[in-house]
């Protein structure tokens, strides 16, 4: 008895051998860096590590479950400060899915169309780009793959258990990617295809799409519950990307954007390629010129020389991938299409056979395909190990400078307080690797946080594309410090810094001496030695009303820590006028809301500046200005509000027709070039003796006189000047109702 191995396993094994070394060579290393999707992938493991199980991930855009929970075995051998560990489960999965190919292939055709459709794969750019990436999108080619086998194997030989391992696999598939969307709709389509050409089986079609469908709801079910509960999951992505729903720069005639993306899906395959950096080498076509060749055969055989069955089954798959990427809003996308690779690469294998049945000389035959495939091998090598690894956008893609950011924070921060800017402290890659270590970060516009004086310096570093932030902070903190650079290995900068040595930060006892030093931002116009409760003190603070009649009221408050801060309190400006109506305000945290009460740490000074404007409507006067803090759950102010001082304004010269927000818009011609577009009344019902408050809101240009009256008693009548075309006016009146009874607007009822 013979032990051989056949030759076409013999082959298959070489093919698995030539895929895995492409994928799993230097994979530690290429693609380089921790991209923040696979940190985001590695917070999901951390969290599934703590025992925290999820049926869906919903940071940072949402993320079916199957990869992360298949990562997870390496994630507890490996850990989760690399992307080793999905990078590995991404590669496996990907040398599996060769042998599913394999077998789709072989089930359609042959076993040369099946050997050569896994070795194509094998060498794909596409396929190896992906699989080393780490992203779960490879796992939905594997699934795809199994189900139509499965289902080609149910609609051929018509056994219950092939349709139910279809419905088995498409209800996993679902787990995996938003693109396998499109799998229970092929069947759908190729269902009705087999019932158009072989009625007489049409009922047992329909009950195997039955068997299907019930075991593929069976395996969703629990991801499908949580879709219900939470629908936005569900459509949230397709929605960021369709062509349908208007946003960025896609064109707005759907025609014309259909057109233009099918013309750029029908060029990626040999002419020009995806432009993302993290979905492709930019502007790489699919296929090298070798490869490509043998792809427009495969095309040729598929229109003209397969049966129907075989020609309409690849169509749909391949056609339904082909629409993701056809209706968004990059395309082409190699990602959104990748669902369709395994048709992708069967198309130059069924060339290829074609070609070698077609020559009689069998041996120039095998040469000559053996060349292309070899050098369309080499090309895939060059492409990725050379060119894709050394390239510099490759290298900020992966967010390679996220991971030499975060090994310098980790290194500083035991010497250093340090305040990292929200842009890359949100990062997934930085949140990740920093963790363990006690960073901090505020957004930095209209805010200065600066430590109580200790044995650390402070550090306020930015990413250098933001280096106009970093100037304005160091223009704020004057010769409280320096300016200063983070740098790698080989000197490239990391970040832009600004540090302020230990000694002078504020001390305990005089927190304002220190910032004599500073800017014009640190200087407080006036001193306070006001409490709320035992936690926050107001140190000082600044009142500027600027612009036009003084009414662009600006506010610069400075606060002390002075205990943990156990809530989230919203600090609130308000300009109350003469008969204590709130004509300006302003609410938020600290940092423009992103430093919150609850991070403060004792001792720290927080420098903030409100914008409390005065509205359209409030009327020339005085202005009493208040600051009050209040925990915006429960609505319960931290004791009292604090008075800061006083300040008059001017009339309002006229505002931006968006800044007019009326109760009850209207849009009335009151007279040449002066139209009544609203008005607001309070309370909103006259009663005899008592008084009421009018604001109309008017646009035009010119002066107009305007009469209010109630009945036929006028209340009062002023000539107003209405600013330009493009901006609009409020005037208030503070009336008394001599009488119940209709109110009228020069000539218009308006109540």
């Amino acid at each position: 008895m013979s032990s051989q191995i056949p030759r076409d396993k013999l082959l298959l094994i070489a093919i698995l051998a030539l895929g895995a070394g492409l994928r799993f060579f230097r994979l530690a290393e290429l693609p380089p860096g921790f991209q923040f999707d696979q940190a985001f992938y590695s917070l999901d493991l951390a969290h599934l590590l703590d025992g925290e199980f999820h049926i869906f991930f919903t940071a940072p855009g949402g993320s079916e479950p199957l990869f992360v929970y298949l990562a997870l075995p390496f994630a507890a051998l490996f850990g989760v400060d690399s992307p080793l560990a999905i990078k590995l489960t991404a590669s496996i999965i990907g040398v599996l899915t060769l042998i599913a190919i394999y077998g789709f292939a072989n089930a359609l055709f042959d076993t040369r169309v099946a050997l050569l459709s896994a070795l194509f794969t094998a060498i794909s750019f596409w396929h190896i780009f992906y699989n080393r990436y780490g992203e779960r999108i490879p796992l939905t080619v594997l699934m795809a793959t199994l189900t139509f086998w499965m289902f080609w194997r149910a609609l051929n030989q018509r056994r219950t258990r092939d349709f139910i391992l279809t419905g088995v696999f498409t209800g996993i598939a679902l787990y995996t990617y938003p693109s396998a969307r499109i799998i229970p709709i092929a069947i759908v389509a190729l269902i009705a295809f087999y019932i158009l050409v072989d009625r007489a089986s049409a009922r047992a079609y329909l009950v195997g799409l039955f068997a299907i469908g019930v075991t593929a709801l069976i395996v969703f079910a629990p991801l499908g519950a949580h879709y219900l509960a939470h629908p936005d999951d569900f459509f949230s992505h397709t929605a960021e990307v369709s062509i349908f729903i208007p946003h960025g720069d896609v064109n707005p005639n759907i025609l014309i954007a259909l057109t233009e993306n099918a013309i750029r899906v029908l060029k990626m395959f040999f002419i020009t390629g995806d432009s993302g950096v993290l979905r492709n080498l930019p502007y790489r076509p699919i296929f090298d010129p070798f490869a490509g060749a043998l792809f427009a055969l495969g095309v040729i055989v598929w229109a003209f020389a397969l049966d129907r069955r075989r020609a309409i089954w690849l169509a749909i798959w391949l056609g339904g991938a082909l629409a993701l990427s056809l209706i968004s809003d990059d395309a082409p996308n190699n990602g959104r299409v990748m669902v369709g690779s395994p048709v992708v690469m069967l198309l130059p294998a069924l060339g290829a056979v074609a070609l070698w049945d077609r020559v009689q000389q069998k041996k120039i035959a095998t040469t000559a395909l053996g060349i292309f495939i070899a050098l369309s091998a080499t090309i895939t090598a060059r492409d990725y190990f050379d060119v894709f690894a050394n390239s510099p956008d490759t290298y900020f893609a992966f967010d390679a400078d996220k991971v030499e950011t975060a090994q310098w924070l980790n290194q500083t921060a035991p010497r250093a307080t340090i305040f990292l800017a929200p842009l890359w402290h949100q990062n997934g890659t930085i949140s990740l690797l920093t963790r363990d270590t006690p960073l901090k970060s505020f957004e930095s516009r209209d805010t200065i946080v600066l430590p109580g004086r200790a044995d650390k310096d402070a550090l306020y570093a930015f990413p250098i594309e933001q280096a106009r932030k970093l100037e304005t902070l160091a223009t704020r903190l004057g010769s409280l410090g320096a300016r200063a650079q983070a740098t790698n290995a080989n000197g490239a900068p990391l970040l832009l810094l600004y540090r302020v040595p230990a000694q002078n930060l504020p001390d305990e006892n005089e927190p304002l001496t220190a910032l004599a030093h500073g800017g014009d931002f640190l200087q407080p116009q006036a001193r306070a030695h006001t409490h709320w409760g035992n936690l926050i003190e107001l140190i000082g603070y600044t009142l500027a009303p600027e612009g036009a009649g003084g009414r662009n009221l600006t506010t610069t408050l400075f606060l002390r820590a002075l205990n943990p801060i156990p809530d989230e309190y919203t600090f609130s400006i308000k300009a109350r006028d003469e008969k204590n109506r709130v004509g300006g305000q302003d609410d938020k945290w600290a940092g423009n809301s992103s430093y919150a009460t609850t991070q403060w740490q004792i001792g720290d000074i927080i420098i903030e500046k409100f914008y409390p404007g005065l509205n359209a409507c409030a009327p020339a006067g005085n202005y009493r200005v208040t600051v009050e803090a209040y925990n915006p759950k429960t609505m319960q102010t931290l004791g009292e509000p604090i008075a800061l001082g006083d300040f008059r304004a001017e009339a309002s010269p006229g505002n931006l027709l968006e800044h007019l927000e009326p109760a009850q818009p209207l849009d009335v011609v009151i007279a040449p070039n002066t139209r009544l577009i609203g008005f607001t009344l309070a309370p909103s019902e006259l009663r005899a003796g008592e008084e009421f408050s009018l604001a109309l809101f008017w646009r035009g240009a010119g002066q107009h006189t305007v009469r209010v009256r109630v009945n036929d008693a006028i209340l009062v009548e002023q000539t107003i000047q209405l600013p330009t075309q493009d901006r609009g006016l409020c005037t208030l009146f503070d009336l008394r109702a001599p009488s119940a009874g209709a109110l009228f607007v020069n000539d218009l009822k308006i109540k």
